[in-house]
């Protein structure tokens, strides 16, 4: 884990004022400036059990701690002449919730710490997987947008309702990523203050909570990369100035929309951003700038979960959802979990479209758009090629993501994956049994899968809708892969398993 934000501040401060020139008069000695006594946060949250956290501290003089709580060990650290390193280890809690208050005393002045622990146990990956179950995207939604300026209503959608997201649970699927485009509803600086649209995310929240499900809202296109929107990577990257700008923005947004949802429970969930990138989907300057930036998003995403923090109520414990650099799991190794006051809160969001030409499209070598209609072991020849992803190629991406976090307490949901309908028989089973496949294989590796609905809802290339948004049903043919992907993350049952599935893949046709 990367040095916290606020103390990448303290140091660079530090070292400004270090470098500054001497005067050519010998008995020149100005005042040294005054250190302000900040602290890093003033909260910190734990589960049942017995556990650390830390946080920085920053003191013209040693501070004092003192804590009267027996179940609270606290140790500082110094770091450089100014920066304090506490160290807080709570004892496991065997009885009723309980808070702790530590006074932190910089010569005159005295700051508190309250330190909050549960008796309720921190949830397990498996809990936090089964919890968010089976997902579903209304895309090309409320991320909509025409001239740089997000509507719910344009491409002639019709308004998310309280029916469709009832359907949607019927249905069987337990969350709902929503994801919101704020281009043309932000004001200017220094407020950034966002309009009415934040009203109507509530009212959407509102749906999903009476529907009985979970909802993740994020800021999605804002970060289109390349377009140069608000929250556009490249210049940032680019210009220090330019970036601090954009850093404040994040703040400010990300506060107004916290603070909106204060109150609400725990069945809402903040994603950062979508697929922040500098216009080249990873294949751009991110692969010659020694790193500069994977490390910008890492502070972003910092920016992030402090401003959601700091708002409190609900959202001092509220998961919170962290994307990778253009939020594929292809560069996801990248991707440093920022530091969270609460633990064992914070959720990875990866999106995987493998193998690409298969579940979604691509311009074939007389220009036409079309797929590959087969897919894995059975696939016949000529009609899915050997050296792109199959099953065990699919299995192995999530392992991988399993080893990196899963199996280090650090839950992840896959945000976005997909397959467009297929107009024919032989078709339609490949896509059912990659559906049913990608799922499972996802579920038993700790993974949430949450299925990209493009709003297309016809057969073929580019129509990937499995609802129908003005009345919630399923459309086309695609119950039979709603059934696969619910069951697939559902039923734990011994018979039902990865290498089940396998063997029952639509049957190879020779020719």
């Amino acid at each position: 884990m990367k040095t916290s934000y606020i103390l990448q501040i303290f140091l660079s401060l530090i070292i400004s004022v270090g470098a500054t020139s001497c005067s050519d008069d010998d008995d020149y000695n100005p005042a040294p400036e005054k250190i302000n006594f900040v602290l890093e946060n003033d909260l910190l949250s734990f589960q049942k059990e017995s556990a650390s956290n830390s946080f920085c501290i920053k003191s013209e003089v040693a501070p004092q701690i003192d804590c009267g709580a027996n179940w609270v060990n606290l140790e500082l650290e110094r770091l450089t002449a100014s920066i304090y390193r506490l160290n807080v280890t709570v004892a496991e809690n065997s009885g009723n919730d309980r808070t702790a208050i530590v006074k932190i005393i910089s010569g005159t002045e005295t700051k508190t710490l309250a330190i909050n622990q549960s008796s309720t146990p921190q949830a397990s990956v498996s809990d936090i997987t089964a919890w968010l179950g089976m997902g579903w995207n209304p895309g090309n939604h409320m991320d909509a947008y025409k001239n740089g300026v997000a509507d719910e209503l344009c491409d002639f959608n019709y308004p998310l309702t309280q029916e469709l997201f009832d359907k949607v649970k019927a249905a069987g699927f337990k969350t709902v990523r929503l994801p919101v485009t704020w281009l043309g509803h932000i004001g200017p600086a220094p407020d950034y203050k966002i309009d009415g649209r934040l009203e109507r995310v509530v009212e959407i929240v509102g749906y999903a909570e009476k529907a009985g499900l979970n909802i993740i809202v994020n800021i999605h296109h804002d970060g289109s990369g390349g377009y140069g929107y608000w929250l556009d990577f490249k210049p940032a990257a680019a210009n220090v100035a330019k970036n601090l700008e954009v850093q404040d923005q994040i703040q400010k947004v990300w506060t107004q929309i916290a603070e909106r949802f204060v109150d609400t429970g725990d069945f809402l969930i903040f994603e950062a951003f979508n697929e922040i990138h500098d216009g080249d989907w990873g294949w751009g300057a991110n692969l010659t700038d020694n790193g500069r930036q994977y490390g910008l998003l890492n502070e972003w995403l910092q920016i992030f979960v402090d401003a959601v923090r700091s708002t409190g109520g609900k959202n001092a414990t509220r998961y919170l959802g962290i994307p990778g650099y253009a939020g594929g799991w292809e560069l996801i190794e990248h991707l440093e979990i920022p530091k969270d006051p609460t633990i064992g809160r914070m959720l990875v969001s990866v999106h995987c479209y493998s193998p690409g030409k298969f579940c979604q499209e691509f311009y074939d070598e007389g220009g036409n758009w079309t797929y590959l209609p087969e897919w894995g072991h059975t696939a016949t020849e000529g009609k899915y090629p050997a050296d792109d992803v199959d099953e065990e190629g699919l299995a192995n991406i999530f392992r991988g993501l399993k080893a990196r976090f899963t199996d280090n307490n650090i839950p992840v949901y896959i945000g976005e994956f997909t397959c467009t309908n297929r107009p024919s028989g032989r078709e339609t089973e490949f896509r059912d049994y990659y559906l049913e496949y990608f799922c499972k294989a996802a579920h038993d590796c700790g993974l949430a899968p949450v299925f990209w609905d493009n709003n297309g809802p016809g057969l073929g290339a580019g129509q990937g809708a499995i609802f129908n948004r003005q009345t919630g049903e399923i459309i086309q043919n695609n119950a039979s892969a709603v059934a696969a992907m619910v069951r697939a993350v559902s039923d734990d049952s011994p018979e039902y398993t990865l290498q089940s599935i396998y063997d029952r893949a639509p049957v190879k046709i020779e020719e």
